[in-house]
C-alpha cells in the first residue's frame, strides 16, 4: 500500500488548491458587488417613486381644502398678495387667487409631518421614513437600504440674473413660499454597507391649487 504522493499528484494538488484560493475570493467579491448593485437600483427606484408622489400633492395641508395661494410669515415681499384685489403681482382675472373670497385669509401651516391619517400634502412626508444619519445610512431600523425625506421652508428665490434656489432652512416658526424636499438614500443596517447612494432634491412653491371647471355639452 502506497504511503506517499507522487510528484505529479503533488503538483496537481497544488494547482487545484491555487485555483480554489484564486477563484473563490473573486467569486465572493463578484457576488457581493452584484448584491450591492441590486440594493442601489432598488433604493433609487423607490426614492424616485416617492419623490414623484410628493411633488404631485397639494403644497400645504390648507391647500387640501382651499385652492388659494396661502399667506406666509417670512417670505420675500415680491411674492406678497394684494389684499384689495386678491391677486399676486403678475396675476390675472381667472388665474390662481391669493385670497378667495377677498378678506378670507389662510396661512401656510407649520411643518411637523403628517397632520392626519393620510399623506395628502407635500410636508406630510417630512421625517416619516427610516431614520438615517448624516451619511444617509440607517442607524436604528433594519433594512437593506434607508430612504429619509425632509421638507423645510427655505428663502424664496429672487430674480438676480440666475435665480438661485436656497438650501438654508427657515426657523421652526417661520414659513416662506418655498419648500425644499430632500430625499437621501443610503444603505441599511442589514446590507453590510454604509454611506450615501444618492440624493434627490426638489423645490415646491406656494402657487395654490389648479381648479378645472367643467360644463355639460348640450
Amino acid at each position: 500500500m502506497r504511503k506517499a504522493l507522487t510528484l505529479i499528484e503533488l503538483v496537481l494538488s497544488m494547482m487545484i488548491i491555487g485555483i480554489v484560493f484564486t477563484v473563490i475570493p473573486r467569486l465572493v467579491q463578484s457576488m457581493n458587488q452584484s448584491a450591492k448593485t441590486t440594493i442601489k437600483e432598488e433604493a433609487m427606484y423607490n426614492a424616485m417613486i416617492q419623490m414623484g408622489q410628493i411633488i404631485n400633492l397639494p403644497w400645504d395641508n390648507n391647500n387640501t381644502q382651499n385652492s388659494q395661494i396661502l399667506s406666509v410669515t417670512n417670505g420675500n415681499l415680491s411674492y406678497e398678495c394684494n389684499t384689495t384685489s386678491g391677486y399676486r403681482i403678475g396675476g390675472f382675472i381667472g388665474g390662481r387667487n391669493c385670497i378667495e373670497p377677498i378678506g378670507v385669509d389662510y396661512n401656510a401651516s407649520t411643518i411637523t409631518g403628517r397632520e392626519d391619517a393620510e399623506y395628502n400634502d407635500v410636508d406630510d412626508y417630512h421625517d416619516t421614513n427610516i431614520t438615517a444619519d448624516k451619511n444617509c445610512s440607517a442607524t436604528v431600523k433594519k433594512g437593506l437600504y434607508a430612504i429619509n425625506t425632509t421638507v423645510t421652508y427655505v428663502n424664496d428665490p429672487v430674480d438676480t440674473g440666475n435665480i438661485p434656489l436656497s438650501i438654508t432652512p427657515k426657523a421652526a416658526n417661520q414659513s416662506s413660499n418655498t419648500k425644499r424636499i430632500l430625499i437621501r438614500v443610503g444603505y441599511g443596517a442589514d446590507s453590510k454597507h454604509t454611506g450615501c447612494i444618492t440624493s434627490l432634491e426638489y423645490h415646491s412653491f406656494n402657487i395654490g391649487q389648479i381648479q378645472i371647471n367643467s360644463r355639460n355639452w348640450n
